[in-house]
Parts: C-alpha cells; structure tokens; sequence
C-alpha cells in the first residue's frame, strides 16, 4: 500500500515537472516566434531566450532526478545536476544583464550584472563539487537572486509609471515567485527532514506549483507591456 502511495506521489512529482517544462517552452516559443520577429524588441529576445535556457536546464534536473538509473547514467559523474545548473546559471546571467542594461543603459551594466552569474555557471558545470559545497553555492547565490532580480524590475516599476509601472511590478512579482519555487526545490530534502517528518510530499509539489504560478505572472506581466 505504501509503496502504491510513493509511485502515485512520484508520478505527480512528474507530472507537475513536465507541466512546468512544457510551459518554459511555450513561453519561449511565444515570445520568440510572435512577439520579437514582429517588434524585435531586445527584451522580448532577452525573456525568450531566459526562458528556453532555463527549459533546457530543467531538462538536465528531470532526467537527473526521475530517469538516470534508467538511462544507465553514472550518478557519480553528476551530467544531468552540472548541465543543469550550467543552463539555469546562464539563464540568470541573460536576464541579469538585461535588467541592468534596462536600469543603466549601458554595456557595462549588462557585463558587470551577467558575470557573476556566469562564473556560478562554469563553476558547477565544469568542477567536480561534492554535494554539500554545490549547496552552499546554489542555496546561497540563489537566495540572492531571488532577491536581487525581482528588486530590479520593482525599482524599474518605481522609476517608471502607467502600464509599464504595472508591468514591471506584476514581472517582479512573478520572478519573486519563481526563485521561491526554485529555492524550496533545491532545499526540498531539508525541508522534507525538519518540517513535513521525513515527507517530502509537500515541498515536491509545492515546488513546482509555485513555478507555474509565477510564470502566469510573468506572462501576464509581458502581454501588460504589449499592451501600452
């Protein structure tokens, strides 16, 4: 019986997993294919490609997670955990650089927003991390992202006004959530052990879940940019 329950929770871990995968995509396909070849508006490029990278990267965690044993994949080389972060970091350094060339207007201020989060990348990618070291960079790079980008768009919502204030602030919003939805994954084992007894039910579910809700968000906040 518990063994029926932990497969039923296993494939709606999945399920919910795909869901948000899916969404990236056709996110980036949206905006890709129907919003920048007909404005070609750098930042509609910029959240495209933001978008696609990141469905990338979470195709590297989803195989790691769900199918490595399957795949036949050695777990102790770690390809599925070093792409991933390697395309989710580099999705970072995309939008942080477009925030920073938004609020500064200058090609300093893309440089200088992007590489941290790109020397993040091609640390994980490329070094050979023991577990509990690539936890302490993950949890805490990206306790600071999930701060640092929304503040950005909400001081562009504050420097700005009208629709685009507005839009600004529902994209703010939306980011804010999706780096919680990302910070609650990437601690969900933690969060499993010290406060759902050993479960890890809630936080698998949860996790994603927040991310669709965000990425509503950002989307809405997109078409409320179209919209001015």
């Amino acid at each position: 019986m518990l063994q029926t329950v932990d497969m039923a929770i296993r494939e709606v871990h999945i399920g919910l997993w795909f869901l948000v995968v899916g969404y990236y995509f056709y996110i980036f396909i949206f905006l890709f294919f129907y919003r920048w070849r007909k404005t070609h508006n750098p930042f509609q490029l910029a959240m495209s490609l933001f978008f696609l990278l990141l469905a990338i990267g979470r195709v590297f965690y989803f195989v790691n997670d769900y199918y490595a044993e399957f795949l036949g994949m050695d777990p102790t080389m770690n390809i599925g955990l070093q792409g991933g972060a390697f395309f989710q970091w580099m999705a970072l350094a995309l939008l942080s650089a477009t925030a920073g060339f938004m609020i500064f207007g200058k090609r300093w201020a893309e440089i200088a927003f992007a590489v941290p989060a790109i020397g993040i990348a091609v640390i994980l990618a490329l070094f050979p991390l023991d577990e509990a070291l690539r936890q302490i960079i993950t949890g805490g790079a990206g306790a600071i992202y999930a701060l640092f980008i929304p503040l950005l768009f909400w001081y562009l919502a504050w420097q700005s006004g009208g629709i685009l204030r507005e839009s600004n602030f529902i994209l703010g919003l939306g980011f804010f959530v999706l780096f919680a939805g990302r910070l609650i994954h990437s601690a969900r084992n933690e969060l499993a052990t010290f406060f759902f007894g050993g479960s890890i039910t809630i936080p698998g579910i949860l996790a994603p879940g927040l991310i669709v809700v965000a990425l509503i968000l950002i989307a809405a906040g997109n078409e409320r940019a179209q919209s001015q």
